[in-house]
């Protein structure tokens, strides 16, 4: 990680995506953030330059110097490997995908309402309609005249849906 990730943080774009419910918990991760960045940022970003000429000359201990520079520049500090950029990376190009899909669906269910929507604009309104424009018009839901039912015109109350008991005559 360097100082270069923290900066590229847009904290409003972010916190325009935060929940009401959840503005108090995204102040207390944004404030421990700028408090780590703020710590961070107090210490150079690479250690500061060693001359070591200047000791070799004024430390009289021969060979002391020498090793003290041999270890110091072949000491390296053990960072984390990142593992897991290529999971997040993975898991969005997923989301993507899923994304993509949606679009898809959601234009088809679009085309099919704007299809339904124009169809029924195009109808006589109700107020204009005979029994037999509302018959053609809804077929499923109309009085079928050669087929009468019962009141209240629903399946659950038809004789022929009523098992077990004997139809009227």
């Amino acid at each position: 990680m360097s100082r270069r990730a923290i900066k590229a943080i847009n904290w409003s774009a972010l916190a325009e995506k935060i929940p009401e419910t959840e503005k108090t918990a995204f102040a207390t991760f944004k404030a421990k953030s700028d408090q780590h960045l703020r710590r961070m940022n107090m210490n150079p970003e690479a250690p500061a330059k060693i001359n070591w000429a200047y000791y070799k000359k004024n430390v009289p201990i021969p060979g002391l110097v020498d090793k003290f520079q041999k270890e110091y520049e072949s000491f390296k500090v053990p960072y984390p490997v990142d593992k897991y950029t290529s999971e997040v990376e993975a898991e969005e190009k997923q989301v993507l995908v899923k994304i993509e899909e949606f679009l898809k669906e959601s234009n088809q269910r679009i085309l099919t309402a704007n299809k339904e929507i124009d169809r029924v604009k195009s109808l006589l309104p109700f107020s204009e309609m005979t029994m037999e424009d509302f018959r053609d018009a809804y077929p499923e839901i109309a009085l079928n005249p050669d087929k009468p039912s019962i009141w209240p015109h629903i399946p659950e109350v038809q004789p022929e849906n009523e098992k077990g008991r004997p139809e009227h005559h």
